[in-house]
């Protein structure tokens, strides 16, 4: 008995005994590698850049108390979007605390001890990753319909169309109607809007772009303020008597000058204070844009009717990303066709700046949007994509919204076209940049050189001509990192001087 159990037990330990010495053969006859790396952690991959945006009009629920600044927010992250474009002047009033012009009444607001709009939101976005740009109407500003009407601190008071001589800013018509638009044409309109936009920028120092509405005339037959025609009229040499028509080529040059003058001072005096705020503009699609050639571009209502030359703004790199205003239904064929014949335009002209599709999904189904959005987000065959989308607007971002709808698209978008997060663009001409600004006034032994230019040289080699304002102000930007020769000479009373400037990359140089 005892010897029958006793060989299952030594059969076993032969085994295992065999299997032990075959391991330990087996082991020390690999190489030895000393010190082998472990696997590298896998590294998350980063989000990608793409602007998501809404714009978030002042006329209606958003950020008029804490609560709506909160829905917005909420609204914004469960959408999978990062930007909020809200509207901080509408007619001449301000929807923030800190500002020239007098707090807005459209629609009550908590006291200024209680609440700032723009303070709120901007910190309240910010604890989310969503970047807030401040919209300014730039044109738009006196409306007799306005609470504000009349108001001593509003701009139209003493600078409206009741005003008298020089002390009006604001346009007319050809047929002497008097309209209720500043008018581009006008040196004060250019510093008091300037102004305006440098005080929020210092005031608001977090806030992450400025984004200007309403850069352009309201129509090809605008434009006739009297101090405008007599720049006009001066620099040309014409009689005092003389009164172009509205499709006038040269007039038409004049006023589309004078509206990019605004731009590019905004631009310039916007960097100089902080080069990393991005500034952006509302720009014009009515219509269709025929074939993509640069030739159509002159046919354009926004180049020939509105003397908003937003091509030519990106060309020069006036803007950091323009959002032009693709308000077209998905729904009929016209609509859909000018939306694409515009999202292919897009693509090609982006110059040396962006292109944000600007979507009018109030005219629209979710379904229609949402195509729109995929169009505008998808490359060509060149590959070549858009910046991103913004929905117009946050209150109607779909026909016939209600509240609950709003936010049953809100998580549409976020399980569709949003599906993975995206943060918003860092634009490498911003945050890598390898060029610099420069601006300056035009002067010789004192006197201003208005309405004219000065010449710019680099190394004896002439750059480029830089247009000058009624005073004097020149501004260049996108320049080579180096030493460059202001050449300012008077046409009139003569006389020419040379200043020598440096200019740096990301950086503005402040010249003569």
């Amino acid at each position: 008995m005892q010897t029958t159990q006793r060989k299952p037990f030594l059969r076993r330990w032969i085994r295992v005994t065999v299997a032990c010495l075959i391991l330990l053969l087996v082991a020390t006859s690999l190489p030895i590698i000393p010190n082998a790396p472990l696997p590298a952690p896998a590294v998350a991959a980063e989000p990608p850049q793409q602007m998501r945006a809404f714009w978030v009009d002042s006329s209606n629920p958003g950020f008029h108390n804490h609560e709506q600044v909160d829905e917005l927010v909420n609204n914004v992250v469960r959408a999978n979007a990062n930007t909020i474009i809200a509207q901080m002047r509408r007619h001449g009033d301000a929807w923030y605390n800190l500002s020239r012009e007098p707090r807005a009444l459209i629609t009550p607001l908590p006291p200024p001890d209680e609440f700032d709009p723009l303070a709120y939101l901007i910190a309240k976005a910010h604890q989310h990753n969503i970047k807030v740009h401040a919209w300014f109407v730039v044109s738009v500003v006196c409306r007799r319909s306005d609470p504000l009407w009349g108001h001593p601190d509003h701009v139209c008071t003493a600078h409206g169309p009741d005003a008298r001589g020089t002390e009006r800013w604001t346009t007319e018509a050809y047929n002497g109607t008097q309209i209720g638009d500043f008018d581009f044409g006008h040196p004060a309109t250019v510093v008091y809007f300037e102004n305006l936009v440098q005080d929020l920028i210092r005031n608001y120092p977090a806030v992450d772009g400025i984004h200007l509405d309403y850069i352009r005339y309201g129509d090809m037959s605008y434009g006739y303020n009297q101090v405008s025609l007599d720049r006009f009229r001066r620099l040309h040499g014409l009689p005092a008597t003389y009164r172009p028509r509205p499709n006038d080529w040269l007039w038409g040059e004049w006023r589309r000058n004078s509206v990019t003058e605004v731009m590019r001072r905004v631009y310039l005096r916007t960097k100089a204070i902080d080069p990393t705020i991005e500034v952006s503009a509302a720009t014009i699609t009515w219509g269709g844009i025929g074939s993509y050639s640069p030739d159509d571009w002159v046919n354009s209502e926004a180049y020939r009717n509105v003397f908003q030359d937003w091509r030519a703004w990106l060309q020069e790199g006036i803007v950091d990303f323009a959002l032009p205003m693709h308000y077209f239904e998905e729904g009929t064929g016209r609509g859909r066709g000018w939306y694409e014949s515009w999202i292919a335009w897009d693509r090609q002209n982006a110059g040396r700046r962006a292109i944000v599709s600007g979507l009018g999904a109030w005219l629209n189904s979710p379904e229609q949007t949402l195509a729109q959005a995929y169009k505008a987000l998808d490359t060509n065959v060149n590959g070549q994509p858009l910046a991103g989308v913004a929905f117009y607007s946050y209150n109607e971002p779909m026909l016939g919204t209600s509240f609950q709808r709003r936010r049953q698209l809100m998580d549409y978008l976020s399980e569709t076209v949003f599906v993975e997060p995206a943060v918003a663009p860092n634009w490498a001409w911003i945050h890598q940049p390898t060029r610099g600004h420069l601006m300056g006034i035009a002067q010789v032994d004192g006197q201003i050189v208005s309405d004219h230019y000065v010449l710019l040289f680099r190394d004896g080699e002439w750059v480029r001509n830089v247009s000058t304002g009624y005073d004097g102000w020149y501004g260049a930007v996108d320049l080579e990192p180096g030493e460059y020769q202001v050449v300012i000479e008077h046409p009139f009373a003569g006389g020419r001087v040379v200043h020598t400037v440096a200019v740096y990359a990301g950086a503005v140089t402040q010249g003569p």
